[in-house]
């Protein structure tokens, strides 16, 4: 600290910054010198360093500014404001000579010219909004330190400002095949298929399959998951054959003091509930043991367990979360899990990017497009109204498009839904000689009208409904010489009829796994065709 920024803290009686502080949520900080470490186990890396401020004041002033956000607002407030303060404005400082030992003058144009060009430079690339949080740094540090170098009367032109507010629902109503939605009936079947056929048991790919299911069936943030533990995950007919799967999700954004404080208790389907179980199981092999001055102690599970511990939360003293996995390195298991299986997108010809916001975004689209109220869809979002729902409902009824026979076979390549094995003759079949193992294939419009597609290789009694999930069954064994082009030419027309009585996207998509298992099986029989 400089002769000079002592004597104005004398001066004018200001409060200096005080040894230790209390977090909004009741944690102590230590602040005795530059490095500031937060109690925030949902980010991987939660020390503020503030040594990299070169000028003593700015630095002294900026510290005040993130002291009062996270006494007053919430220790998420402090870093978030830190991060979007250094990364807009100060990171700039040594361009602006923004240097120690600086007159008010001097400080005061410097700093004028860093905002003045940022905002110039955010309004062109259309991200003013990204300069909310440094431009109310720079007018609470006018309002109460002007002798440091930040003008008043520039601080009112700034407070005047109209900023846009963050453009959250651009890639929703975009429909960005990178960051939207993902395509109900295209992408996210492969995703599910992925996940049925993965049978890893590595802790990683266990908790890969968790995220995944979590973020598809639930739409949660990643910091959600952070705080989940094991005994949020709640079988309630324990006793019955039928089970009933419920998950106390912690809440957040809430303004608790802290995120498990409260809970939303959601029914968990039982496939994605066995992702759940299956990795509380690997869990069991994990020592949750911290290392404390007074010996070894045994500390609160989490689902999703950081094995090395959260280093910032040991360095916060927050020793229930020291298992906790930030929320980054839980987006990660997402985006890893499609790099794992390599799962390309039919829409974009690469490998699939997956994140924890695309899945909620696919859920919310596909609930508002099944008729779901605002109200309902904001619920289950944990919103605390339904304006933030909008654009869902706005793009529901273009998440589903026309399908005809050439992109069904197109995309067919991609799914590969057809697990069975075609055959030419009864005689090469399991089941060849059963006739109540014989399908055929009835034209709902016409039921005068079928054509024989293959036999049942299904020695037990079948479950199904042929001859629709037939096609889909890894027992199914076509005939080559059925007209399948027929049976896909009859499916197409019922999707299309659905669609357009219904004016319902849910009934339009229902045979679409069907339709592409279909295309598959002609565009195999076609190609291995017996050439003349």
């Amino acid at each position: 600290m400089s002769n000079h920024l002592v004597s104005l803290i004398e001066e004018n009686k200001w409060a200096d910054i005080p040894l230790k502080i209390t977090t909004r949520e009741g944690h102590t900080v230590d602040t005795s010198d530059d490095q500031w470490h937060l109690p925030y186990s949902m980010r991987a890396h939660s020390t503020l360093d503030f040594s990299n401020i070169i000028n003593s004041s700015l630095r002294w002033a900026t510290k005040r500014y993130i002291q009062e956000k996270i006494q007053i607002t919430s220790t998420h407030a402090g870093y978030s404001n830190f991060q979007d303060i250094k990364r807009e404005f100060l990171r700039f400082q040594n361009d602006y000579g923004l240097v120690e030992n600086l007159n008010k003058t001097e400080a005061e144009n410097k700093l004028i010219s860093i905002v003045e060009d940022r905002i110039s430079q955010a309004r062109a690339k259309h991200r003013l909004w990204a300069l909310y949080r440094p431009i109310q740094w720079y007018i609470w540090c006018a309002e109460n330190y002007p002798e440091l170098g930040f003008c008043s009367a520039y601080a009112m032109e700034l407070d005047s400002m109209i900023l846009p507010g963050n453009p959250k629902g651009e890639a929703v109503r975009m429909e960005d095949p990178d960051s939207g939605p993902l395509h109900r009936s295209l992408e996210l079947p492969l995703l599910i298929k992925a996940m049925r056929e993965d049978k890893s048991l590595e802790l990683e790919h266990l908790q890969q399959k968790a995220a995944v299911a979590l973020s598809i069936a639930l739409g949660r943030n990643p910091a959600n998951l952070t705080y989940l533990r094991e005994t949020d995950f709640i079988n309630l007919t324990s006793q019955s054959d039928e089970a009933c799967y419920i998950l106390k999700m912690p809440r957040i954004k809430k303004r608790q003091l802290n995120p498990r404080d409260d809970f939303m208790e959601e029914y968990l389907d039982p496939e994605f509930a066995t992702y759940v179980q299956d990795l509380i199981t690997a869990n069991r092999e994990i020592k949750t043991i911290v290392k404390t001055k007074k010996g070894y102690i045994e500390v609160d599970r989490p689902l999703f367990i950081k094995v090395d511990q959260n280093k910032a939360a040991l360095s916060a003293g927050l020793l229930n979360e020291s298992f906790n996995m930030p929320s980054s390195e839980i987006s990660e298991l997402v985006k890893k899990f499609a790099k794992r299986h390599n799962i390309v997108s039919p829409l974009t010809g690469e490998v699939l990017y997956l994140s924890t916001r695309r899945l909620r975004y696919t859920l919310a689209t596909s609930l508002a497009s099944e008729g779901i109220s605002r109200r309902e869809l904001a619920r289950i979002l944990d919103h605390t109204d339904t304006q933030h729902v909008q654009v869902y409902f706005e793009v529901a009824g273009n998440i589903v498009e026309h399908l005809d026979k050439a992109s069904a076979k197109g995309f067919s390549k991609y799914l590969n839904y057809f697990k069975g094995n075609i055959i030419n003759n009864p005689t090469e079949a399991i089941n060849g000689h059963r006739n109540d193992k014989q399908l055929a294939f009835v034209n709902e419009n016409n039921p005068t009208d079928h054509t024989e597609i293959g036999i049942c290789g299904e020695n037990s009694i079948c479950h199904l409904d042929p001859p629709f999930s037939c096609y889909l069954c890894p027992k199914f064994q076509p005939y080559r010489h059925a007209d399948h082009e027929y049976v896909l030419d009859c499916l197409l027309k019922s999707r299309e009829a659905r669609m357009e009585k219904y004016e319902n996207a849910r009934l339009g998509v229902q045979l679409d796994d069907v339709i592409f298992a279909v295309a598959q099986v002609a565009e195999k029989c076609k190609s291995e065709a017996p050439h003349a």
